[in-house]
């Protein structure tokens, strides 16, 4: 059957399921077209939040309804990061080749703070030497 995913801004797109999908499988589908994380993502049917641990019957969905879409807004520091970033973008895309989204999306997080970390560490000096020696790699 298909399904139409409604975000309240009027982006909408289609997603293909059967009875049996579990919601959480409409959110991946929805994750890919519309590049909303599937962890930022509240899906409501006939005015009722859909729980990713359910499948499509238990809510009488059919061919052709539509789910109304509510992205999530978060306060989260990284996740403004990650998206102002072009580096950590490309990163998360890597991530989630090889780990789930909610995982590539946790491993991502942990890797920025301990990159922040390591950068706070660093004195002037180390910077300079670490400018210095890559400026020297790069006339050789």
């Amino acid at each position: 059957m298909h399904l139409t995913v409604k975000v309240l801004n009027g982006e909408e797109c289609t997603v293909s399921a059967s009875p049996s999908s579990m919601v959480t499988d409409i959110k991946e589908q929805v994750s890919a077209l519309l590049g909303v994380p599937a962890s930022g993502q509240r899906l409501t049917f006939k005015g009722k939040s859909m729980l990713d641990s359910k499948k499509l019957s238990e809510y009488d969905i059919v061919d052709g309804v539509r789910i109304m879409l509510t992205v999530k807004k978060t306060d989260n520091k990284d996740s403004a990061v990650i998206t102002a970033s072009p580096v950590w973008q490309k990163m998360l895309l890597f991530l989630k080749r090889h780990f789930k989204e909610k995982d590539a999306d946790l491993v991502l997080k942990e890797f920025i703070k301990n990159f922040d970390n390591g950068l706070s560490s660093l004195s002037l000096d180390d910077i300079e030497r670490l400018a210095t020696s890559q400026l020297q790699t790069q006339i050789t």
